[in-house]
């Protein structure tokens, strides 16, 4: 098994052309999606998120981007009919997208945008070891701390698909001073520290990145997208 994890950083930002050749690769479930965002911005990032993976993947399954099929697990993780060795999970935050790539096990990514942070959205977010932890930050570092843990968690949920609508408590994941960031506990899982790898990276200025993947001793690569690069 290939136990190398490649993630790919684009900016959404993108050109007109741009726009017209990735919208006509959605399927009729992404155009759907995109048309319930409420901005012009966010439509036109969901629209260049969903073009730039089917890119990629199209490059890598040799199959042209609009003939990509997905399916949908019960909490809306995806998957590719007809390539499923070929394991991904995309995630955009403001200006910024990620690709995680894998084949043969799962992976999650999540990307956040560092913003300040309320402690009451904190006691939301995380769960109450955690939120000691966040507590005996200083104020310059708390920001920092939470999108790393926060990543962290999304990308837990991610790769196991269960769905973002999970309660904080169910897991922890190490503190920003570990030395290796690990899932500490699982709700109803004793195994998860063995059997689970945690990435932390910083994709750009001003971000946060995670990703979660099943199995150890995997290997990172980052690379920033370009319509030539893949």
């Amino acid at each position: 098994m290939n136990s190398q994890i490649t993630v790919w950083i684009f900016e959404l930002d993108r050109t007109a052309g741009d726009l017209t050749a990735f919208n006509s690769w959605l399927s009729g479930d992404e155009a759907q999606r995109c048309a319930r965002l409420l901005r012009t911005q966010d439509r036109d990032r969901f629209t260049t998120a969903h073009g730039i993976m089917r890119h990629i993947l199209g490059k890598m399954t040799g199959e042209r981007p609009e003939t990509l099929a997905f399916v949908r697990n019960a909490h809306g993780k995806p998957s590719l009919e007809r390539h499923e060795s070929l394991e991904f999970n995309l995630s955009h935050s403001d200006g910024l997208g990620v690709l995680a790539v894998a084949n043969g096990f799962p992976v999650g990514i999540d990307v956040e945008k560092i913003a300040p942070v309320e402690f009451a959205l904190a006691e939301v977010a995380l769960s109450p070891s955690e939120c000691a932890e966040l507590a005996s930050c200083g104020q310059h570092e708390s920001p920092t701390h939470f999108y790393r843990c926060w990543t962290r968690k999304e990308a837990v949920i991610k790769v196991l698909g269960l769905g973002l609508a999970q309660p904080p408590d169910i897991y922890d994941i190490t503190p920003e001073f570990s030395r290796e960031p690990r899932l500490l506990r699982l709700a109803g899982r004793s195994e998860t520290s063995a059997i689970w790898e945690l990435f932390h990276f910083i994709p750009a200025a001003g971000y946060m990145g995670a990703l979660a993947a099943y199995g150890r001793g995997h290997s990172l690569v980052l690379n920033r997208w370009t319509p030539s690069a893949v």
